[in-house]
């Protein structure tokens, strides 16, 4: 099987038409130019086989056809179809569990206790690249599980750039890998298995908790418009992002934050650029937590 495959997978890579350089740059500029994300030219046969994709999809003849496409003005619909096929998501649910564990004990008990204390009803909570929703998903179940979570209102955000991937996570039908990592107690009382189609459906407790919607990180008006949140989670989004980019996707999240809230990111993320916005909170850095700095701290050049 596994020859076949391989044999299948170079017929493709024979048949399938390279993007010449001029190609590849101005699709790359116009995706930089959409979303902040950018392609280096080592990801040119991977920008595409998504593209090629689109071509077939709208009936094209080639790349050329469709760069005067999405110039024309019917083509600017097609430019959300362009981010949903080239952004990449690869998630799952409970993903790094020894950080989720750190998350519950070192920031979401405390922050409920604090919340109790200045009698705060409501904490607001964002994950702002959810994907299909594993991980918001994720942190609804933790706080259905956890002592001290209760009598609290938690409202849930999760966004992303690509549409599809949000349809996906509404309807939160899953298939056995996403769902590998879920506790059985809580795979037992909040998924319904279908032994037939070999997926697990999410139970509407946990989907009403959450607001899912399609977000682009470089839209500071529309995010603040969402309001401010007490904890963002952002894992391995930022490597992404060029510098340029990260400002001003860090500076949009900094908006949105409470004074103090905070901010988790992934073991792939720098923001070292970005400390005058963001500083690693040590005593958390195992959930690789991040405390807002004071407004007005200087950008530092090294």
């Amino acid at each position: 099987m596994t020859t076949s495959i391989s044999h299948a997978q170079e017929i493709l890579q024979d048949t399938r038409p390279p993007l010449r350089r001029e190609q590849f740059n101005r699709l790359a500029d116009l995706i930089y130019d959409l979303a902040g994300i950018r392609f280096q030219e080592n990801k040119a046969y991977f920008l595409a086989s998504k593209i090629n994709q689109r071509v077939e999809a709208l009936g094209l003849q080639d790349y050329d056809d469709y760069w005067n496409f999405l110039n024309s003005v019917s083509g600017r619909t097609e430019y959300g179809h362009l981010m949903d096929a080239v952004t990449i998501n690869e998630t799952f649910f409970f993903r790094n569990q020894p950080q989720l564990e750190k998350l519950e004990t070192d920031i979401l008990q405390p922050m409920f206790t604090k919340a109790r204390s200045d009698n705060r009803n409501t904490l607001r909570y964002w994950s702002c690249a959810c994907s299909t929703g594993d991980e918001i998903y994720t942190l609804a179940l933790q706080l259905l599980s956890m002592d001290g979570a209760q009598g609290l209102n938690h409202e849930l955000v999760g966004t992303d750039i690509n549409r599809d991937v949000v349809a996906i996570g509404r309807k939160a039908n899953y298939r056995p890998y996403a769902v590998r990592n879920v506790p059985p107690a809580l795979l037992q009382r909040y998924f319904a298995e279908d032994k037939v189609a070999q997926t697990f459906q999410l139970s509407d407790d946990v989907k009403k908790m959450v607001n899912l919607m399609e977000m682009n990180l470089l839209d500071g008006n529309r995010i603040k418009s969402m309001g401010k949140f007490d904890i963002i989670i952002c894992r391995n989004v930022l490597i992404y992002f060029d510098d340029e980019s990260k400002d001003k996707v860090m500076q949009n999240l900094y908006d949105v934050l409470n004074d103090d809230g905070v901010l988790i990111l992934g073991h792939a993320d720098d923001i070292y650029n970005q400390r005058h916005l963001f500083k690693l909170d040590r005593e958390r850095s195992a959930v690789l937590a991040y405390q807002k700095q004071p407004p007005g701290t200087p950008k530092l050049n090294v």
